[in-house]
């Protein structure tokens, strides 16, 4: 779906700016729990992407009321305190510690596309399970979109569950072995039509402040994009676990919590939206496809 149709079955112009401002990390520590949901509620995130293998999982329950939430599906971890698991016993997706391989290279060595296929099926199932509605799926650390054979995999999971799919758009090479977005496109599975990024807010940089998010917003083309953050409130839970770079995390929180950044996108005519929009029009092409 090219990007004029798309905005205009979402009941937009064609010289619409759209963005989905995205969360990741949710469910990974209480920290990330509590800084995403601050941003979705009183900030300017309108989704997030919950890592169902994470520690800190169980609490998004308790604390979820109604949010657009995605699932993360997780193949590789390489955090040096938490390792996580997968959720079903599949002998080629873990190490030889009985984790999830550090690396992206192990996994696409080792791993077989049937488990693979059972793992991200449990994962949304398990969200499901809990309560959640997925609004969306996406391959944490592109572990999935970035080799033909586990796209193929991705695909017809996001085919089953009716799910809109996160296809970034990066400068790695591997993008131009295959046309993602169009295979998908063809398939009827929707992902946002412009190139998306995600927002580095690195720990002795600049990049993370007002400024830098109006110099992103400001060059947004008509379309949807996304921009992915990672925010998280200061604590002594964050320092541990993230070491020197714990700030990057509470400085996307503070930016995603602020006034000037509603203000940035109402300036610059940008419209926000979540991914359930996006399911929404799935949903209805897959109806009329059926009819």
């Amino acid at each position: 779906m090219d990007t004029g149709e798309l905005l205009h079955r979402l009941g937009h112009r064609e010289d619409t700016k759209l963005c989905i401002i995205s969360c990741d990390n949710l469910g990974f520590s209480h920290s990330f729990n509590v800084g995403i949901l601050e941003a979705l509620r009183s900030g300017i995130a309108t989704t997030a992407r919950l890592i169902l293998n994470a520690p800190w999982t169980r609490e998004v329950i308790s604390l979820y009321h109604g949010e657009d939430l995605g699932v993360a599906l997780l193949f590789t971890s390489d955090h040096e305190i938490f390792r996580m698991a997968p959720l079903t016993q599949s002998p080629t997706l873990v190490d030889g510690t009985g984790e999830l391989p550090v690396s992206l290279e192990e996994f696409w060595e080792h791993g077989d596309t049937a488990e693979v296929k059972r793992e991200c099926r449990a994962q949304i199932e398990r969200a499901i399970y809990y309560g959640f509605q997925p609004s969306h799926i996406a391959s944490e650390s592109q572990a999935l979109t970035l080799r033909p054979e586990f796209f193929d995999v991705l695909l017809d999971v996001a085919e089953e569950f009716s799910l809109p799919l996160r296809i970034p758009a990066g400068d790695d090479p591997s993008h131009s072995a295959f046309p993602a977005r169009e295979i998908a496109a063809s398939a009827g599975v929707i992902s946002p039509t412009m190139q998306d990024c995600t927002f580095d807010c690195g720990p002795n940089s600049q990049t993370c402040t007002e400024s830098s998010l109006e110099n992103a917003v400001s060059t947004l083309k008509a379309g949807v994009t996304e921009i992915s953050f990672r925010p998280a409130i200061a604590s002594t839970e964050l320092k541990a676990l993230m070491g020197q770079d714990w700030m990057r995390y509470s400085q996307a929180h503070l930016m995603l919590t602020s006034q000037r950044a509603t203000e940035i996108f109402r300036d610059n005519d940008v419209i926000r939206l979540g991914y359930r929009e996006l399911k929404k029009v799935q949903s209805e092409i897959a109806s009329s496809t059926e009819d």
